[in-house]
C-alpha cells in the first residue's frame, strides 16, 4: 500500500542516491567585480555613450551589452542565471549569479563607473583573503585598468598585505601584468592570468576562465584557454590571443574591439 509517509521517504532515499552532478551545490565558486566602463570618470578612450555610462549597468560595454558579463552569461552554453538583485548599494549597483553544468557557481558585481576605486580596493581585499579550507575560490577584476589614472594612485596605499595562500587572482584589464601582479602577490595570492597588452575585457573570457578553473585546470592552461577565447571573437589568430595573456609577447598592443 502506497502512503504519502512512504512516497516521502522513496523522495528522501532517491535524493540521497543522486550522483554528485546532480547536486545544485558546489564548493567551487568565483567572485568577479566588474568596474562598468564611464566616459566620464576613467581615463579611457570615449566608447559610444549609450555603452559608456558607468552609472546604467543595463547597456553597459562590461554587463548589458552583448559581451558583458550579465548577458554573455546568461546565454552561454552550459550555463544558468540563478537569480540578479539591483542596487545592493550605492556603489554595487547590480548583483547577478550565475551556475555552469553544476560544477561552478559564480557571483558578479557591477561596480558604478565613478567608483572604480572602490571596486579595486575590494578586489584586492577580497584576493587577500585566504580560502575557505573545503573550497575552491577565485576573484576576478573586469574593466578599465584604473591603475593607469593618476588620481587613483593613492588607493594603492590601502591595498593589503598578507601571507601566501591559495586563492587565484584574476585581472582582464589593459596592462594587468604590470600594474596588479606586484600587489597580487604582496596580498599572499596567485594571479594566474593577467594581460599584457591593451585587451577587450570581454565576457568570453571570464567564460572561458572559469569553465577551465572548475575542471580543475593550472595556470598555463588556464591562459591558453582564455587567449583562445579571445583570439576567436576578436577574429585574430591563436598566437595573438595568447600573447595577451603572456605567450609570445606582441610589441604592439592588439585594437579594442566595441559591442
Amino acid at each position: 500500500m502506497i502512503t504519502l509517509r512512504s512516497i516521502c521517504l522513496f523522495s528522501v532515499l532517491f535524493v540521497a542516491l543522486m550522483p554528485p552532478c546532480a547536486a545544485a551545490t558546489t564548493n567551487t565558486h568565483i567572485y568577479v567585480i566588474v568596474s562598468l566602463v564611464d566616459n566620464a570618470s576613467q581615463g579611457i578612450v570615449p566608447v559610444p555613450a549609450k555603452i559608456g555610462n558607468g552609472d546604467d549597468p543595463r547597456s553597459n560595454l562590461y554587463w548589458g551589452a552583448a559581451y558583458g558579463v550579465k548577458t554573455f552569461l546568461s546565454k552561454a552554453n552550459g550555463w544558468r542565471k540563478l537569480g540578479c538583485e539591483k542596487d545592493i548599494s550605492d556603489t554595487i549597483l547590480e548583483r547577478c549569479q550565475f551556475a555552469w553544468k553544476d560544477m561552478l557557481t559564480v557571483t558578479a558585481d557591477a561596480y558604478r563607473g565613478s567608483r572604480i576605486d572602490q571596486a579595486m580596493l575590494d578586489f584586492m581585499q577580497r584576493a587577500a583573503t585566504p580560502p575557505n579550507a573545503a573550497n575552491r575560490e577565485m576573484v576576478v577584476f573586469i574593466g578599465h585598468d584604473g591603475l593607469m589614472d593618476a588620481q587613483n594612485q593613492t588607493i594603492i596605499e590601502r591595498f593589503p598585505k598578507h601571507a601566501g595562500h591559495d586563492k587565484q587572482a584574476v585581472v582582464l584589464a589593459c596592462m594587468s601584468d604590470e600594474f596588479f601582479t606586484g600587489h597580487l602577490l604582496a596580498a599572499g595570492s596567485k594571479p594566474v592570468v593577467t594581460t599584457f597588452s591593451f585587451m577587450a575585457p570581454e565576457a568570453y573570457v571570464l567564460e572561458a576562465i572559469a569553465r577551465g578553473f572548475a575542471n580543475q585546470a593550472n595556470e598555463n592552461e588556464l591562459r591558453s584557454s582564455a587567449g583562445i577565447a579571445y583570439a576567436k571573437y576578436q577574429r585574430i589568430s591563436a598566437k595573438a590571443g595568447k600573447s595577451v595573456f603572456g605567450a609570445n609577447i606582441l610589441t604592439r598592443p592588439l585594437s579594442l574591439s566595441l559591442r
